[in-house]
């Protein structure tokens, strides 16, 4: 199925590796990708920068969540949007299913052999300043064109509308994972539809989930 075949939806789908509520809903992503025609960009966002306070001056290599972005730019860059997935969900299952904390280093460089890329992929990353640039810049599209102010956001490829979320507490299935895509693609249709949101009161805990 080409990109950009009649019918198919191709979203650019933004997150930080650190975030859970993303990485559930990219699971929930990957999972609807096997029974409806979609097609996922990954694309960068930066928690860091959202929360960084004034003056305080950025570490772009021990800094929150950075030297992962930056290998996952890197490996975008080098290899496409199949090898950022591959480190993504090896990043993921490291930080959201065993519980390792990627502001580790070596849990990052463990990550990227996981997905392929080499012992010595994190350093050239960090050593290659323009993947700090390749980040912000994924992050201020998402901030200019849909307004993003966290992840997820998820927006149609050919749309200056995103929406945070949806933010899920377990990964859907199958034909609940694709009947979950159907509701959201008609939101991300409707001009008219702002906000969609409830209390998080009385739901369960968020637990170790792994792709």
């Amino acid at each position: 199925m080409s990109t950009h075949e009649a019918g198919t939806s191709h979203i650019n789908f933004h997150f930080d590796p650190l975030c859970p509520l993303a990485w559930r809903t990219a699971l929930w992503a990957r999972e609807t990708r096997q029974i409806r025609p979609l097609q996922i960009t990954w694309r960068l966002f930066s928690l860091e920068i959202v929360n960084r306070k004034p003056d305080v001056q950025p570490d772009y290599v021990n800094g929150y969540g950075w030297a992962a972005l930056r290998t996952l730019a890197l490996a975008r860059r080098l290899h496409g949007n199949e090898s950022i997935e591959k480190l993504y969900i090896a990043l993921g299952n490291a930080a959201h299913g065993r519980k390792e904390s990627i502001n580790d280093l070596e849990v990052v460089k463990a990550s990227a052999e996981t997905a392929g890329l080499g012992a010595d992929f994190v350093e050239k990353a960090l050593a290659d300043d323009s993947t700090i640039q390749d980040v912000i810049k994924d992050h201020e599209e998402a901030v200019t064109r849909y307004h993003a102010f966290g992840v997820p956001t998820i927006a149609l490829e050919d749309s200056n509308v995103g929406y945070y979320g949806p933010v899920i507490h377990s990964v859907p299935k199958g034909e609940a994972a694709g009947e979950l895509w159907d509701h959201f693609h008609w939101l991300l249709h409707n001009d008219n539809v702002y906000e969609l949101k409830r209390d998080r009161a009385g739901a369960p805990p968020f637990g170790p989930v792994s792709a």
